[in-house]
């Protein structure tokens, strides 16, 4: 986990992965990676970690969210949604 990540402060936007966009590129590019467990190894990341990042209770750093977009073949934008925290 790199230490930049860190909850969202408060009053600001939360950012979490579009699950069911994840869900489908992981199935297609991935189809093996069936656990969170392993899809957060396949982004260098703990598993803790990555559910914190897909739940939102953890924004993660530009450089993690462009990591896991380029090992889905995305990009951050496509991948991402911003809502109020």
């Amino acid at each position: 986990m790199l230490k930049s990540d860190a909850a969202p402060p408060e009053g600001d936007v939360r950012i979490r992965i579009r699950e069911e966009v994840y869900d489908a590129l992981i199935a297609t590019r991935h189809a093996t990676l069936t656990t969170r467990a392993a899809q957060a190894r396949l982004h260098g990341l703990d598993r803790a970690h990555f559910s914190r990042i897909v739940s939102g209770e953890r924004v993660p750093t530009l450089r993690t969210a462009m990591r896991i977009a380029a090992d889905l073949g995305t990009t951050v934008d496509a991948l991402f949604v911003r809502e109020p925290a």
